[in-house]
């Protein structure tokens, strides 16, 4: 089996729990700019693949988590890796 594809119980119920966490309501939001369309569609797919999971904050502001630890924020000019 391999390891990446394993989801954590946590992990799961956050998929479940957070509807507003769907890949594609996430990618959704960026239709004007094509440039942030494509990076979030691929990024959209490796949490479909289930190689990381992502939550919207209150501002907007996206936090991807990858299954081996690193975090990163996805803002709206920027991405910084916080872990």
């Amino acid at each position: 089996m391999d390891p990446r594809r394993v989801l954590n119980a946590r992990t799961t119920r956050e998929k479940r729990c957070c509807p507003e966490a769907r890949p594609d309501a996430i990618a959704g939001r960026f239709h004007a700019d094509p440039a942030k369309l494509l990076v979030m569609s691929c990024v959209g797919q490796l949490v479909a693949g289930g190689y990381a999971e992502w939550n919207m904050l209150d501002n907007g502001d996206i936090q991807l988590r990858f299954n081996t630890g690193e975090r990163f924020l996805l803002a709206k000019t920027v991405i910084v890796r916080l872990a």
